[in-house]
């Protein structure tokens, strides 16, 4: 029967478009955020059954990848995003009304940002995935530095990002080749790819919350 939950799917709006991320109020699970790859925020407050247009961010060529919403206060909400036209340029956007209205951070403006995640444990803490590397903020996107290696090609193109839900220093990022992940705050690197393929890139990386020693990734090629 535990199989069956998902057996069945149904196809809520709005029409048209190419849907990128979706994301749910932790605290409202029927307000869901859906973003598109031309820069449109949509909002359903009952569920998917109808929604409306919340806000446009950066241009018609931003592709909003994640959102990600603070289980703490989800009122605060976090969007990546990336140009289509330009794809090594890109943004991180903040609401703190619930998106009524929006700021891109300074501190990471203009990187292309194709990953994003925040702390459980912490939701100052947030981290993002960029074409030029790893970043982390610790103070909810006021600033930001780099905790991947400037000098490491490897560690670039990076797709996917995780933060351990119960050790602050264990981060993990997919790259566009194999996956990686550093147990002390990004001081040293180590690449995670026994059983896959040598060539995958890492397109998601899930920590099991309640043992984090569960680690899933999704990979082109393999899985």
């Amino acid at each position: 029967m535990s199989a069956l939950w998902a057996g069945q799917w149904t196809a809520l709006g709005p029409d048209g478009g190419d849907v990128r991320s979706l994301a749910f109020d932790p605290q409202n699970p029927d307000r869901i955020y859906l973003g598109t790859s031309t820069g449109t925020l949509f909002l359903s407050s009952d569920g998917g059954h109808n929604w409306s247009r919340l806000a446009h961010l950066g241009g018609d060529d931003t592709v909003l990848d994640h959102i990600v919403i603070d289980p703490q206060n989800p009122k605060h909400i976090y969007v990546s995003a990336w140009s289509v036209v330009n794809q090594q340029a890109g943004d991180v956007f903040r609401s703190r009304d619930s998106g009524n209205n929006w700021e891109a951070l300074p501190g990471v403006h203009g990187k292309s940002v194709r990953a994003l995640a925040i702390a459980s444990y912490d939701s100052k803490v947030l981290v993002i995935g960029a074409l030029d590397g790893v970043f982390r903020s610790k103070n909810g996107g006021n600033s930001w530095e780099q905790i991947s290696p400037a000098s490491q090609a490897e560690l670039k193109n990076v797709e996917s990002i995780a933060i351990d839900p119960k050790n602050p220093d264990v981060v993990y990022a997919g790259t566009w080749h194999l996956a990686w992940k550093t147990d002390d705050s990004g001081a040293s690197w180590h690449r995670i790819n026994k059983g896959m393929i040598d060539d995958s890139g890492v397109f998601s990386v899930i920590v099991d919350s309640t043992n984090p020693a569960g680690v899933s990734a999704s990979a082109c090629p393999g899985t």
